[in-house]
């Protein structure tokens, strides 16, 4: 199975580096979640990333500029005037991740999944009305681009708020993490998401670190319990069930 993966940067899906034998794909917390959600017994029952790292080419990154720079063709009727400019841009964008995602399926003749992480909001706390638009518009892009194994990956507010919750719930599994999807998302605010994990931890984990935590069990998805969070990864199961080899 191959990942397709685009997100914002190294502290979610991750980045690119540069190695001895050109650039490679370095993971990020978000993408070990993907990573470890996958590798379940009654799933792959591999990982992913380990492969990729030991050299089978099983992912496929793009940056947020590599997305904007696609250019597959829309269809004739794509819809323009539903909802916000923004629901627009993440309904196109998811398209283009969606139709990139088919030509690799059709490449290596393998099963893909793809996902797209976007926070839902850095501004401010995010009203769920807005994750709701933004998860629904990334959904429709997707259908428009005819590729069901694709997943919306939108934490509310920010990715913070999975990891803090996640760490929480290694403590007290009993700990109620709602509130987590209410605090400000803007790291510029008193008591952001960013200074709440930085403040749990005794320092400010670098996104190597983060990716680390989930890596290595710290925090584990399993225990994550937020409605943004079940919301992706009822969508990463269907993504699952969907995925196929094309067909020739």
């Amino acid at each position: 199975m191959i990942l397709v993966l685009s997100g914002e940067g190294p502290t979610d899906i991750g980045t690119r580096k540069p190695k001895e034998t050109g650039w490679a794909f370095e993971p990020g917390p978000m993408a070990w979640i993907v990573d470890k959600l996958l590798n379940r017994l009654d799933r792959l029952d591999y990982s992913i990333l380990e492969g990729h790292a030991n050299g089978y080419d099983y992912v496929r990154f793009l940056s947020e500029r590599d997305l904007g720079d696609l250019r597959y063709s829309r269809p004739r009727f794509f819809p323009h005037a539903q909802n916000t400019f923004e629901s627009q841009f993440f309904r196109a964008s998811a398209y283009q991740l969606g139709k990139h995602a088919q030509a690799v399926a059709v490449e290596r003749n393998d099963s893909v999944i793809a996902v797209f992480f976007r926070d839902s909001d850095g501004t401010n706390s995010a009203p769920k009305t807005m994750w709701q638009a933004k998860f629904e518009s990334i959904l429709a892009g997707f259908r428009l681009a005819d590729f069901p194994s694709a997943v919306p990956m939108v934490p509310r507010p920010k990715s913070e708020a999975w990891m803090l919750c996640g760490l929480l719930k290694r403590q007290n599994a009993g700990a109620d993490c709602h509130w987590l999807e209410d605090a400000p998302g803007n790291d510029a605010s008193p008591n952001c998401l960013k200074s709440q994990l930085a403040t749990h931890l005794g320092t400010a984990p670098s996104a190597e670190q983060q990716a680390e935590m989930v890596r290595s069990g710290q925090i584990d998805p399993a225990l994550i319990d937020l409605p943004s969070f079940r919301a992706f990864r009822e969508e990463l199961d269907r993504a699952y069930a969907n995925a196929a080899p094309p067909l020739n």
